[in-house]
């Protein structure tokens, strides 16, 4: 059921945005839908209480269910809408990761603070302890590797960035620490993802914006290509 209802999601949300689709704005009589998309009434009424709470619909007592297509401000509701089917997700997520947290190591190296960098250097350090104790499981690490990565991005010290990856990290957070359990798996990278996250501390210890930019990226391309090799 879980399946069909993001299946019948996607197509809606198609026809939803298909110019002139739905001329006066609103969806057809839930019969006369359900009948066009060959589904059950049922499963049209489940989709369509899912794209209301995500933003797209906004359903009328007696008037039916009407498009209101998510505006910028409804950015978190985008993500909550792709976090419906996983396939691609994680690939997608890495793009996203790196249009934002490069250019925010190479921030967080010019403008860090000293407290900033000791819990930066306490997360690698806590990394090294799960690398040395893979019987606790992986989830642990993925832990503190989403908080290194949001240390670099904080120290920054751009709200704005701030902000934008907070909504990303808490509306795809099972997304992101499931891409990292993945990549934390396989044999030998853990210690490259390790002796990635030093490295980009060190940059920015030394305040060489240039290097942080660059350690992350090779880090986070890595993962990208990997996370493409597996989802193939």
């Amino acid at each position: 059921m879980e399946k069909k209802r993001a299946e019948l999601v996607r197509t809606l949300t198609t026809l939803i945005r298909e110019p002139g689709r739905f001329p006066d704005g609103r969806l057809p009589p839930e019969r006369e839908l359900a009948e066009s998309l060959g589904v059950s009434r049922n499963l049209l009424r489940e989709a369509i209480v899912t794209l209301e709470a995500l933003g797209f619909l906004e359903v009328r007592e007696r008037q039916g269910a009407f498009i209101t297509p998510p505006g910028t401000e409804d950015f978190a509701a985008s993500l909550k809408f792709l976090a419906i089917w996983p396939e691609d997700l994680l690939s997608y997520l890495m793009e996203m990761r790196l249009v934002i947290e490069v250019p925010a190591a190479g921030l967080a190296a010019e403008r860090r603070t000293d407290a900033e960098l000791a819990r930066m250097k306490d997360c690698v350090a806590h990394l090294e302890t799960e690398q040395e104790t893979r019987d606790r499981g992986l989830s642990s690490a993925a832990v503190w590797d989403t908080l290194l990565h949001t240390l670099v991005l904080n120290a920054a010290h751009n709200p704005v960035l701030s902000r934008m990856y907070e909504g990303l990290s808490s509306t795809m957070e099972k997304y992101i620490v499931l891409s990292r359990s993945k990549l934390l798996a396989l044999e030998g990278w853990s210690g490259k993802i390790l002796d990635e996250h030093r490295r980009l501390v060190e940059a920015i210890e030394v305040r060489d914006p240039k290097a942080a930019q660059d350690a992350l990226r090779r880090h986070l391309d890595g993962a990208l290509r990997k996370l493409n090799e597996l989802n193939r």
